[in-house]
């Protein structure tokens, strides 16, 4: 993490995360909000998680705090700007 925010890979998050239904997603996405960081996500195929998830994925293509990226490069180009 530097000061520009955070990178996450699938990976990186527990299986629970992708499950709208536990709220772990929500919860994480507040935090970020209430501390002011940018949070950037890799997923190469969000819609793999369910159709649920895709769209929230969709939802958060072009947020300004939480955005979801299909690489690396992407997330590292968002949160350079």
């Amino acid at each position: 993490m530097g000061s520009e925010g955070l990178i996450l890979t699938e990976n990186d998050l527990a299986r629970e995360f992708f499950e709208l239904r536990s709220g772990l997603a929500g919860e994480l996405f507040q935090k970020f909000m209430n501390y002011g960081l940018r949070l950037a996500i890799v997923l190469p195929d969000p819609e793999a998680y369910g159709d649920r998830f895709g769209e929230l994925a969709y939802e958060h293509a072009s947020h300004n705090m939480i955005r979801f990226v299909r690489s690396a490069d992407e997330a590292k180009a968002w949160l350079d700007t």
